[in-house]
């Protein structure tokens, strides 16, 4: 089958402008010209579309040019093709960076607060801050999997034994580790207002009978006296 310029625009879904364009750059020639008319094969069609599909890649004009001209290198081709797979694994992964700092800022900001934007400095400790107290829920995790752990095996060995007093020796054990985690917990956490972006530390008693959510406790902010849904972050003063 042939086209004209026209044709095989339509056919590859791209504007006249484009194949005339790669035509220009040397990417794309017709298989004839008859009367000041070009005319384009299949195989002409086919390199159009390997054409698109690389710019979209982000390739540039000059590789696709030696990509194109050197089509029987496979090596050549591979290389060409691994280096642009690992400049989008580098912009993927700054990509990522960045929504997550807009995330993190999305949960900071109050819907009237205005001072975190005004203070980039600010924002980036509290950023870090919450990377931290990341850390913080796996230590906890991990230790409440051990526990967790101990306690299945406990109860296993009081049903297999049909003793109960097995059972009843881990819970003062219990206790114990529960105690342990809520003073951890308690220490290494402070919590910043959404509205005024104030990092403060509630009272124990507040802390544990307040609603939260994973990330959030409700609690009233002793700078503004707001109640919100105040951000967890890691407490400066303490180890984690």
């Amino acid at each position: 089958m042939e086209y004209s310029t026209g044709e095989l625009a339509k056919a590859c879904e791209v504007s006249v402008r484009t194949v005339q364009y790669y035509d220009q750059k040397g990417l794309l020639k017709p298989s004839r010209v008859e009367h000041n008319r070009r005319v384009y094969s299949e195989a002409d069609k086919t390199q159009l579309e390997s054409i698109v599909l690389l710019k979209s890649m982000g390739v540039s004009l000059q590789e696709i040019h030696h990509i194109l001209n050197e089509s029987e290198d496979t090596a050549t081709l591979k290389v060409l093709l691994k280096k642009k797979e690992v400049e989008l694994e580098k912009v993927l992964t700054q990509t990522k960076q960045k929504l997550e700092r807009l995330q993190k800022l999305d949960e900071l900001v109050g819907d009237d607060s205005t001072g975190l934007l005004d203070n980039a400095h600010h924002f980036e400790q509290l950023s870090s801050r919450m990377d931290q107290m990341s850390q913080i829920r796996r230590n906890m995790l991990i230790t409440g999997i051990a526990v967790g752990s101990y306690q299945v095996s406990a109860l296993v060995r009081a049903l297999t034994k049909k003793d109960w007093k097995i059972w009843a020796k881990a819970i003062p054990f219990r206790v114990l580790v529960a105690a342990g985690l809520t003073a951890y917990y308690y220490q290494n956490v402070s919590y910043v207002c959404p509205n005024c972006q104030t990092v403060f530390k509630p009272k124990l008693s507040h802390m544990i009978f307040a609603n939260h959510t994973f990330k959030t406790r409700k609690l009233t902010c002793p700078n503004c006296g707001e109640t919100h849904y105040c951000i967890e972050v890691a407490d400066n003063n303490k180890l984690i």
